[in-house]
């Protein structure tokens, strides 16, 4: 992945988080690191029709093709929040979102 969408997405979450907008930037996290799976499913042929990009980042089918390092991250990134919209647990997205972006893009970079 260059510049990619993952990229700047997740540019816009800390953004986001740096102006106090902690629930936007969870979101952008989360769709940073769908952008980032949905390329990578695309660089091995994977068929992600009609998987949106929070699908990505919970289907049971999509985590067998991609590498046990960051699912521990996808499944943070996939908490649901609480009804007083706040997170269940102290986890930073963003880091997350980094180690998704960041391992699945030196993956693709290897293969080409």
């Amino acid at each position: 992945m260059d510049e990619s969408l993952a990229e700047l997405e997740l540019a816009k979450a800390y953004e986001t988080s740096q102006n106090g907008n902690e629930g936007m930037a969870r979101v952008l996290a989360r769709r940073a690191a769908g952008m980032a799976v949905r390329e990578y499913l695309g660089s091995i042929n994977f068929d992600q029709r009609g998987l949106s990009l929070n699908t990505l980042i919970n289907n049971e089918a999509v985590r067998k093709v991609t590498p046990a390092s960051i699912h521990a991250a996808l499944d943070r990134l996939s908490t649901r929040i609480g009804m007083d919209f706040n997170f269940p647990m102290n986890y930073d997205l963003l880091m997350d979102s980094r180690l998704v972006i960041d391992q699945l893009t030196n993956i693709i970079g290897e293969k080409q």
